[in-house]
């Protein structure tokens, strides 16, 4: 059951399910029983007024140590922190009712595999000799030095997860300082606009001082015209505009360039891996389909006028859900030009099928519990158990999977009362 907050009661901690809308709630609230502006809470907790808007609005959470000092500074008596911990943690749900065979209520499992991913993280993070964190590898498994784009990901996890909590002010210095004219990058040279995208995710998950109006100049400077011909890359910067601000001129730029991305099948619209002149047979792909579905359900969240925007997520999920598909991972080779225009650079970008598929079915109107299902059961097949991460099944443990596998399961908790949200084995769950 959802708490509400109608005008001046306070939202319980103590609710059965607490989101990231009721802190808001609760934030303005607060804010507004001390007559403060945005702009003056903002100054005294020592980031920027849009953060708080964002934090008011329900589109992030504020970090810990943020969620600390608001909960200090409006004397909240930890109630405020206690609050904004219970969204960060998933949460228990309403059991099904009697009688619905097969389905039970796993989410305490889930909640246990979130707290150990959130473990496992702890170690795999990387420090220098004097203890400073540095980041995280983007393979967990091999001794390489931490990356950009691992430490966002692993960032973004640990907001997702809830727990333990490391102090992360080091590693959001860190990708401060890497930036570059062009955002963030993934190699010394050229523009990144997945990296820089998956960067200011975390910075602005975790609480930063850059502004909105920076940052999406950085993602749009982190753009080329090689990005038009990828759907993944178009749809990575647009879910992270559109966070930013939905109504942004870069998000309906966006928008329109993933829309143009796709391929006409027969009589119907879909994404292909790439769209570019000379393709030769393509066909539709399962992975760029199920992300661009996930991220323009983002966007009709706050845009209710791009009726093209909803006739092809309504088009591409009937197509999720009526034709059979494998939900495996799948590779995708990048070959992005050289800023010195000479050649190009060869990059293999690895997609999590299945928990872009759970992600898009989960936020369907109607859920399709025995295709979402399936997915999680594929999903359910990469996660190592011993090590508590999802793995490729190589023996690679890359950083990202664990983020995507984090990220679908959190959205089929919300969608359903008690979809197979354990992994398989686990006791008191029916197989």
């Amino acid at each position: 059951m959802k708490p509400t907050s109608t005008g001046d009661r306070p939202v319980s901690p103590d609710a059965e399910t607490v989101t990231a809308s009721d802190v808001g709630r609760e934030l303005r609230r607060l804010r507004k029983a001390t007559s403060e502006t945005q702009a003056e809470t903002a100054r005294i907790i020592g980031v920027t007024r849009a953060n708080l808007t964002q934090w008011e609005t329900g589109k992030y959470l504020p970090s810990a140590h943020n969620a600390r000092q608001l909960d200090d500074h409006f004397r909240a008596a930890n109630a405020l922190f206690a609050l904004v911990e219970k969204a960060r943690s998933p949460q228990d749900h309403t059991p099904p009712a009697a009688g619905d065979a097969g389905v039970v209520d796993t989410s305490g499992s889930l909640l246990q595999v979130f707290h150990t991913v959130g473990a496992k993280l702890t170690e795999h993070l990387i420090h220098d000799a004097d203890g400073k964190p540095l980041g995280w590898r983007q393979n967990l498994q091999k001794k390489t030095p931490p990356t950009v784009l691992s430490t966002a990901y692993g960032i973004s996890t640990m907001h997702l997860v809830g727990a333990p909590y490391i102090d992360l002010h080091p590693l959001i210095e860190g990708l401060h300082r890497r930036r570059s004219e062009y955002g963030w990058r993934g190699q010394p040279e050229g523009r990144w606009p997945e990296t820089t995208a998956a960067v200011l995710d975390a910075l602005f998950r975790a609480g930063t001082t850059l502004s909105v109006d920076d940052g999406l100049e950085l993602l749009e400077h982190s753009l080329d015209p090689f990005s038009n011909t990828r759907p993944y890359l178009l749809a990575t910067t647009l879910q992270t505009a559109v966070r930013m601000r939905p109504d942004a001129r870069l998000t309906s730029r966006l928008i329109d360039d993933l829309l143009a991305t796709r391929l006409d099948f027969g009589d119907i619209r879909l994404w292909p891996e790439k769209k570019e002149a000379g393709l030769v047979a393509p066909e539709p792909s399962v992975a760029h389909t199920a992300r661009a579905v996930v991220v323009l359900r983002d966007v009709l969240r706050t845009r209710d006028d791009r009726d093209d925007v909803r006739k092809a997520v309504d088009e591409a999920t009937q197509w999720l859900i009526d034709h059979p598909h494998s939900d495996d991972g799948v590779a995708e080779d990048l070959e992005k030009p050289r800023p010195d225009g000479d050649g190009t650079t060869r990059i293999i970008i690895r997609h999590f099928t299945s928990a872009w598929v759970v992600q898009a079915l989960a936020t369907a109107p109607f859920v399709p519990l025995p295709r979402l299902n399936r997915a999680l059961g594929t999903l359910w097949e990469r996660y190592e158990a011993d090590q508590g991460l999802w793995a490729w099944g190589s023996g690679d443990v890359p950083i990202w999977q664990t983020l995507d596998a984090v990220t679908s399961l959190r959205a089929a908790a919300l969608a359903v009362a008690a979809p197979p949200l354990s992994p398989p084995g686990t006791p008191g769950t029916t197989q």
